[in-house]
């Protein structure tokens, strides 16, 4: 098991940026791999609802687990190899805009820890997890200036 926590500033109101960052359709906009999101069932952040994404031959099904709106959102990913990733996602009110924090924990099936790690290192890397959320605070920021 294994435990990362990341956080970006966004300059726009929390509600702006549950809309955007909970909504599945708007993945490809800013999450890196090029993933391709199908099968999405519920409404975008409601307890329950669930998508899968597809990055080449690999896919994973998230789903809602609970949300508390505007600010705090927990999903879970079963994904390739066994990979189970719980996401805390806390968005905030601060200096005129938000912070989203995410604590990502990921656990591996027992046999697999070995090279779930080198996955973690290659797929979950924290430079991965910077840019993506660099591209959310620019799609973000750049659709409220509009």
């Amino acid at each position: 098991m294994g435990e990362s926590v990341y956080s970006v500033w966004i300059q726009a109101a929390p509600a702006q940026v549950w809309r955007t960052y909970v909504d599945p359709h708007r993945i490809p906009e800013w999450q890196t791999g090029k993933p391709v999101v199908g099968d999405v069932r519920g409404a975008p952040g409601e307890p329950g609802s669930t998508y899968v994404s597809k990055r080449g031959p690999l896919h994973a099904r998230t789903t809602v687990l609970t949300s508390d709106v505007p600010a705090q959102l927990v999903t879970r990913t079963d994904a390739y190899l066994g990979l189970q990733l719980e996401v805390t996602s806390r968005i905030s009110d601060r200096a005129g805009g938000a912070d989203l924090e995410l604590t990502a924990v990921t656990h591996w099936p027992q046999g697999r820890r070995l090279i779930g790690k080198l996955v973690e290192r290659i797929v979950l890397s924290p430079r991965e997890a910077r840019k993506e959320l660099t591209n959310l605070r620019v799609l973000i920021e750049r659709e409220t200036a509009e």
